[in-house]
């Protein structure tokens, strides 16, 4: 059998496997501020799909029949690595997962915020991926969604105004919709 390589020579492994750092890159830009732990995982694991692939790449084309520019078609399953995780980073840097996530999760934040009593808290409360504090008229009038994960960051409701970015170290808004805001503290 020459010619022939097992099956776990196979590029669909790479294939299979190349979901796994684009889903942490994604779960990485979802919170407002990012998540550090997932983009070190997202980037771990890209370097291990990376290096699968090149591994069974180089074999492939060492095991390549003659001519192997006429058997070159065969090697197509291999542009597929490397195109799904471009488009990854693409779509990421983007701000479309972070945007489909707010819009997702967006009633559940407004019937929080309808519930929270200006100057008031509610602790630890779950809405679809995120557990969130909410500080009811907290800085600037807004109030204040807080990620329990991510103490920094988080969404502002500032129906009344537009919230003002602070100068040198304070709170930054980044618009989302209507009265509805990113918000992460800088240092």
């Amino acid at each position: 059998m020459v010619g022939r390589t097992s099956w776990w020579w196979s590029p669909w492994w790479t294939v299979i496997a190349s979901p796994v750092p684009v889903a942490l890159l994604f779960w990485a830009v979802i919170p407002p501020g990012g998540s550090f732990g997932a983009l070190v995982g997202a980037g771990l694991s890209a370097l291990a799909v990376g290096a699968a692939w090149l591994t069974v790449a180089g074999v492939a084309v060492v095991v390549l029949p003659r001519p192997r520019l006429r058997h070159a078609v065969r090697l197509w399953p291999f542009l597929l690595v490397p195109a799904l995780l471009a488009a990854a980073l693409v779509v990421a840097g983007t701000g479309v997962v972070p945007r489909a996530a707010f819009d997702a999760h967006r009633s559940g934040f407004e019937a929080l915020v309808a519930e929270a009593a200006p100057g008031g808290r509610i602790e630890g409360r779950r809405v679809g991926l995120f557990t969130v504090d909410v500080t009811g008229e907290g800085l600037d009038g807004c109030t204040m969604l807080t990620s329990v994960d991510y103490h920094s960051a988080g969404w502002a409701h500032c129906p009344d105004h537009v919230p003002v970015n602070a100068e040198g170290d304070g709170y930054r808004y980044d618009p989302i919709e209507g009265p509805w805001y990113r918000f992460r503290f800088e240092w």
